[in-house]
């Protein structure tokens, strides 16, 4: 009891350790899978918050305030580009199609609040956690708090609701999506088998000849650019010598893009040109994905280990996507440059999310790509495709700071409805600019760097910090406010959570016609449902799902949060 009683004592002295024991531990409790289903880091960090406030401690108000608008700034700025890009002309059909989801994620919670005839915290907490928009726990208790036609006491009653509801409904919220998009969607669109068959053809007609389903893992794992060494024994190389440029060609009639980058002939190494000869007898070093390099011994001859002849210099670059000519380009069309001879495409992310390296893949502004190659290539290729964003660890802290100040100010500023209030609030605003300072980085990358890592962190401890320290404040009067609503909300959020999602089903193949793994893939972004993407991979046995994905996830971010703030306002 002592030990209890002085655990509980530092807790209470020093309430950043509890934050950080919710964190920490959130973290080592939301990896655990069962099946397809994990709780995630933010809705676990929001339960061990739950449990570590019964010991009474209290956190300052600001200090989660300053996390969740942290959390808000990066994500806007990761899926800026993204979002402003697909609004202006591409993919505006997926962008459509994305409205139409979220507008049913918000009328099913709308409609079950009423039915349920919940107040504006309760329908807040179910809309986030039905809909798995963790983000909305920020936007609902501030919309709450900014409403002064309400006393303290009852906003307080409100926001008590929201991580109650939340956090009952974020179960099936979660699991249940990826259980109905990943297992029940593809039956609705006929049959797991047909959809596997459709996916493997859509993958050979975007020109992914060397993957197919009984393809080791690695092909599908391990999409990167190699160098490796071959001693010239066929006999389609005379004592008159092939050029470089014949040998590429044949390779790539097999649809092998390949590239020569080192040849050793009687005992000297240079580097190759497209006009430089190569003789029986010769070593090479051939570079490009690894896939197209497995089938290189029999055009060229054995695969060699030559350390001398394998031993320069190479160089991984990251390239943003800058020129407008590439925009809507495919990758195929883009490797067919002239200035990318000798550069192969190693990976491409798009708003933070990696998407499989095809020839059919198309491009997008914003788009960050690393092409790989002897760095003579690389440059030149950068140059070509945009701005060279260089590895670093230096993140634009003033960029970072003042783009919040900035939004603070910006969310304040309010107008009347009549005699109602609106404004956008200090959630609203930061997530506004983030997504406007994200987008012009796109077009002027000169400056505020936030590297991706740095952008990954402040977006998941940000959030999780926050949903820690709600869960800390809600403990003490979780039970009653759980007693108060009663079991009911189980079934309202298993509602709310099925009919947008079985709707995008049948809207996306009826109406939009989209293909199979498109739909799954959209309305997993549309929701930003991460776990609902896993699901949906896993059984196509294929990636695919990401293209749709990555588009919509930058639409769903923003419009469901505002949907959460009009959600709020409509329940007054």
């Amino acid at each position: 009891m002592e030990i209890y009683d002085w655990f509980v004592g530092v807790l209470n002295k020093y309430p950043e350790c509890a934050v950080y024991l919710a964190v920490g531990s959130g973290f080592i409790v939301g990896k655990i899978k069962v099946g397809f289903f994990s709780l995630g880091t933010v809705a676990a960090a929001l339960l061990v918050g739950l449990l570590v406030g019964q010991t009474g401690v209290s956190v300052p108000g600001p200090m989660r305030s300053a996390f969740f608008l942290l959390f808000l700034f990066t994500t806007g700025y990761a899926v800026g580009p993204q979002f402003f890009q697909s609004i202006a002309k591409n993919g505006i059909k997926q962008v459509t199609f994305a409205l139409f989801v979220c507008f049913a994620c918000f009328i099913s919670v709308f409609l079950m609040a009423k039915i349920a005839g919940y107040n504006a915290g309760q329908a807040g907490g179910l809309f986030a956690g039905s809909q798995t928009i963790s983000g909305a726990l920020g936007i609902v208790p501030e919309t709450i708090q900014g409403n002064p036609s309400l006393t303290q006491e009852q906003k307080d009653l409100m926001i008590g609701y929201v991580p109650v509801c939340y956090s009952i409904t974020y179960i099936f919220g979660a699991a249940g999506s990826a259980f109905i998009l990943g297992i029940v969607g593809p039956r609705i669109l006929g049959g797991l088998k047909k959809v596997k068959q459709e996916v493997h053809d859509i993958e050979q007609s975007m020109g992914d000849q060397h993957v197919t389903d009984n393809s080791p893992a690695i092909f599908n794992a391990l999409r990167q650019v190699t160098f490796r060494a071959y001693h010239v024994t066929n006999e389609w190389f005379t004592e008159k010598g092939r050029k470089v440029s014949e040998l590429e060609l044949k390779l790539l009639n097999n649809e092998d893009r390949l590239f020569v980058a080192r040849i050793r002939h009687q005992n000297v190494i240079f580097y190759a040109k497209p006009d430089s000869l190569i003789y029986p007898e010769d070593d090479i070093v051939l570079s490009g994905r690894r896939e197209y390099a497995m089938n290189s011994e029999d055009f060229v001859g054995p695969e060699i280990a030559d350390f001398e002849l394998l031993n320069f210099s190479a160089e991984n670059l990251p390239v943003m996507i800058t020129k407008k000519t590439l925009a809507g380009k495919t990758v195929l069309q883009l490797m067919l440059m002239d200035y990318m001879y000798g550069v192969s495409i190693k990976k491409l992310s798009r708003g933070g999310i990696n998407v499989k390296v095809r020839p059919g893949t198309e491009l997008m502004a914003g788009d960050m790509i690393t092409v790989a190659g002897i760095p003579s290539d690389v440059e030149r290729a950068a140059k070509n495709i945009g701005y060279i964003d260089r590895p670093t660890n230096t993140t634009d802290v003033v960029f970072l700071c003042l783009g919040i100040v900035f939004g603070i100010f910006f969310g304040s500023l309010m107008i009347k409805a009549g005699k109602i209030p609106i404004s956008l609030g200090t959630s609203g605003g930061t997530l506004l600019v983030g997504l406007f300072l994200g987008w012009l980085r796109s077009k002027k990358p000169t400056f505020g760097r936030i590297p991706d890592a740095s952008v990954w962190l402040m977006r998941t401890l940000g959030l999780s910090m926050y949903v820690a320290v709600i869960g800390i404040s809600a403990a003490p009067s979780f039970g009653s406010s759980l007693k108060e609503i009663g079991i009911s909300i189980l079934w309202y959020g298993a509602i709310a959570t099925t009919i947008p999602l079985i709707t995008g089903i049948l809207l996306g193949k009826y109406v939009f016609k989209f293909n199979s793994p498109t739909i799954l893939g959209c309305i997993a972004g549309s929701r930003t449902s991460t776990p609902s993407l896993g699901a949906i991979t896993d059984q196509l046995n294929s990636d695919l799902p990401t293209i749709g994905y990555s588009l919509t996830y930058a639409v769903g971010v923003v419009v469901n949060l505002i949907s959460a703030l009009i959600l709020v306002l409509l329940m007054f």
